[in-house]
């Protein structure tokens, strides 16, 4: 039996913001990468500057176990200071997409 209160859909997830702790706003989760061997999730897709691909938006992708899901707010932390996004130069491509490695 699957108990659906430990349970979460990707569609459910994905647009959902991603905060530091200190309550500065990062981003959105905009989608995750699933490893095929385990089947499990391996990384969570951010969004930096924004929830679309328009623009300066850069997208990172971040191992899940980083992410921090705060349910009463409907959103993820993730530890990162802001500044290191900003500056992040180095991305890897994976099926045509670049990312930026957190």
């Amino acid at each position: 039996m699957i108990k659906e209160e430990n349970i979460l859909t990707v569609r459910s997830v994905i647009g959902d913001k991603v905060y530091n702790p200190e309550g500065e706003e990062l981003g959105c989760v905009r989608d995750m990468l699933i490893d095929p061997e385990t089947g499990k999730i391996a990384y969570g897709v951010l969004t930096f500057r924004g929830c679309s691909d328009g623009g300066d938006v850069k997208k990172f992708a971040v191992p899940y176990e980083a992410f921090v899901l705060n349910e009463e707010k409907d959103c993820f932390t993730l530890n990162v200071d802001k500044e290191m996004l900003e500056k992040a130069k180095s991305q890897d491509t994976y099926q045509g997409n670049k990312y930026y490695v957190y």
